[in-house]
C-alpha cells in the first residue's frame, strides 16, 4: 500500500515516558534536596528557639504589667489631689485671717 502524503504520520515525540536522565544528574539533584532539607531543619530549630525566647520575654512583661496600678486607681488619686489643692487655695485666705496672719497679695504686673 502506498503512503498517502496528506495524512500526517504520528511522531514518537511526547509518546511514552520522558527520556531517562543519567544517574549522576539524579544523584546531584538528590544531594541538593538533602542540603536544602538540612538548611530548612536548621532554620526551623532557630525559629523554635526564637519563639521560646519571645514567650519568656512576654511572660516577664505580663508580670510587670500586672504590678502596675489600674487606670481607676490613677484617676482617683489625681482627682483627689486636684480637689485637695483646689480646696486649699479656696480656704487659704480664711485660714490666714483666723490665724491672724496678713494675707499676702501678689502685685499685678502692668
Amino acid at each position: 500500500m502506498a503512503k498517502n502524503p496528506t495524512i500526517s504520520q504520528p511522531t514518537d515525540q511526547g509518546v511514552g515516558p520522558p527520556p531517562s536522565r543519567p544517574a549522576d544528574i539524579l544523584l546531584v539533584e538528590i544531594a541538593k534536596l538533602q542540603s536544602d532539607g538540612d538548611y530548612t531543619r536548621r532554620d526551623l530549630g532557630e525559629t523554635r528557639a526564637d519563639i521560646r525566647d519571645l514567650r519568656e520575654r512576654m511572660a516577664k512583661v505580663e508580670v510587670k504589667v500586672d504590678n502596675l496600678p489600674s487606670k481607676g486607681f490613677i484617676v482617683v488619686v489625681v482627682t483627689t489631689f486636684l480637689l485637695i489643692a483646689g480646696g486649699s487655695m479656696t480656704i487659704a485666705p480664711k485660714l490666714w485671717s483666723w490665724a491672724g496672719t496678713p494675707i499676702v497679695a501678689i502685685p499685678s504686673s502692668k
